[in-house]
């Protein structure tokens, strides 16, 4: 299944979105952190009369209080790790964003010229490899060693396991000890947590005693769940309709792995 060929044949143009969600550096960060909130995008670019001057991320802001509200995103921005112009490879374009766990990649007229012109998401890519013909199956390629939650975890701790793994997901699982098996109940996403605005409010109300949050208020239910025996064309297929990133793997009521949009374009690029 490897589709590097007809990557090649696809241009950025072919795929870009606009770029349509973003923050300038003399913005405050508690409206990056706001877009962020409002969005669920983990990173935003930044963006100053139409030129890339740099990218801000969940990680750098959601710990910001209201006592430090005045701090402009230009403070915490960074360049981008990866950038794409209209004559880029889509193909090593795809490698790049899965090797460096990024979703999404702003595009720029040319590396002198940062204008920017649009948005390359990974979900675009995918949609491509969803045309593929391919005799895999989830369970080809799923990971087997999976990151999991409790339904009584702490969302300060999920978030910990999150920015360790660099998951964007967590499957929230029970122990069934009748039946043996791991059940899935549910699923809690980097994007419920920066939607909620849990970390910085847990951080800033610990010396008030509130009590912290737990996943069971803020997880997905039922869980998005797919067989290790269903064709990975099919599971492409849920993931762009469903608009989820990771799909926990169940066999007879058991969590035996995991499979990410990451992984899928890493095994169809190969």
């Amino acid at each position: 299944m490897v589709c590097r060929d007809l990557l090649t044949r696809v241009s950025i143009s072919d795929v870009m979105q606009p770029c349509s969600t973003f923050v300038s550096s003399r913005d405050l960060v508690t409206r990056a952190r706001a877009i962020m909130r409002s969005s669920g995008f983990r990173t935003l670019p930044v963006i100053d009369g139409g030129r890339l001057e740099g990218i801000i991320t969940a990680r750098q802001i959601i710990r910001i209080t209201s006592t430090r509200s005045n701090i402009p995103v230009a403070g915490l921005m960074f360049p981008p790790r990866l950038i794409a112009t209209p004559a880029s490879d889509l193909a090593k374009l795809a490698k790049d964003m899965v090797r460096l766990e990024i979703s999404n990649v702003p595009v720029v007229q040319s590396y002198s010229d940062k204008t920017v012109i649009g948005l390359i998401r990974q979900d675009s890519i995918l949609k491509i490899v969803e045309g593929m013909k391919s005799k895999l199956t989830v369970g080809d390629i799923m990971i087997k060693k999976v990151a999991t939650c409790e339904r009584d975890d702490e969302i300060s701790r999920v978030w910990g396991i999150m920015e360790q793994t660099r998951y964007s997901g967590l499957p929230v699982t029970r122990y069934d000890k009748q039946k043996h098996k791991l059940e899935v109940i549910g699923m809690v996403t980097r994007s419920d947590i920066i939607r909620s605005g849990e970390i910085r409010l847990a951080e800033e109300s610990a010396k008030g005693g509130r009590s912290p949050t737990k996943v069971r208020s803020l997880m997905r239910t039922p869980a998005i769940t797919v067989s290790p025996k269903v064709p990975l064309a099919e599971a492409i297929e849920l993931m762009l309709k469903r608009n989820v990133g990771r799909l926990p793997v169940v066999d007879e009521g058991n969590l035996v792995g995991i499979v990410s949009r990451s992984d899928i374009i890493k095994v169809a690029c190969g």
